[in-house]
């Protein structure tokens, strides 16, 4: 589907197994690793077809000082938590969201990027939808995709305005570059990096996040393995992420 580069395997789906232990993965020189790959500036595919990102870079920074070879699995919002679950990688990476449900089931590291939703709209709606009583009206059009936290966020707090669900998160861009919804709910992370990279074209509606969603991204492995977690962990508080983070637009506020 995609091709090898550098050294990097792209894979639709691993083979179930057994869950690896921290000594079977170095033993085996591979880290898998699950990418919904649609979050952009996270985890997604260039015009070159090309999977890229601040977490893809992370993720090759992570392969490299655990001397492994990391292998991307592609999986979707939907699928992400089963995937896990089934062992069809070893951890979870591309825009996952802290949330109490997924620290029951999961793992989850440290924090990795400050977030927070909001409002992503077409340039010519946004300034109308400044907030979200201005967001639940009738003639707002709000574009979702199944199986994250935005979705999460919409099914709780827009009840008024027309809700279009679509496929996955490509498809809500597109929307909003169409003009065939007005809005979106997503990260700020996501929202910076579409303004900044599309200017005139999609535009933050709310630049700072709704009340109570102040949240904060993290990677997330399976509960049987605590000491891939401890190393993952530590290296976070080793890896110097500044210059990742400028080079994909993403400011650690």
């Amino acid at each position: 589907m995609k091709k090898l580069i550098c050294s990097i395997l792209l894979i639709l789906l691993a083979q179930t197994s057994q869950a690896r232990t921290n000594d079977e993965i170095m033993k085996s020189g591979m880290l898998f690793i699950g990418v919904p790959g649609d979050y952009a500036p996270l985890a997604f595919f260039n015009e070159n077809g090309r999977l890229t990102g601040f977490d893809v870079d992370m993720a090759k920074n992570l392969a490299k000082t655990m001397k492994l070879t990391p292998v991307f699995v592609l999986s979707s919002w939907p699928t992400l938590s089963a995937d896990l679950a089934a062992d069809n990688f070893d951890i979870a990476m591309g825009g996952v969201t802290y949330t109490n449900g997924r620290a029951q089931q999961f793992l989850l590291s440290e924090s990795v990027v400050p977030n927070g939703k909001i409002a992503l709209a077409s340039c010519q709606s946004a300034p109308k939808l400044t907030d979200i009583d201005a967001i639940n009206q009738e003639d707002v059009r709000v574009v979702v995709n199944p199986g994250g936290t935005n979705e999460s966020f919409v099914n709780g707090n827009i009840h008024t305005a027309q809700i279009i669900r679509v496929k996955d998160n490509f498809d809500n861009i597109q929307a909003l570059r169409d003009k065939t919804a007005d809005m979106m709910v997503t990260d700020l992370i996501e929202g910076m990096y579409y303004e900044h990279n599309e200017p005139g074209v999609l535009c933050m509606a709310t630049t700072k996040p709704f009340a109570g969603t102040e949240s904060y991204k993290v990677y997330m492995l399976k509960k049987e393995n605590p000491e891939l977690l401890q190393t993952i962990n530590n290296w976070l508080n080793e890896v110097n992420k500044d210059e990742l983070l400028e080079k994909w637009g993403i400011k650690a506020h």
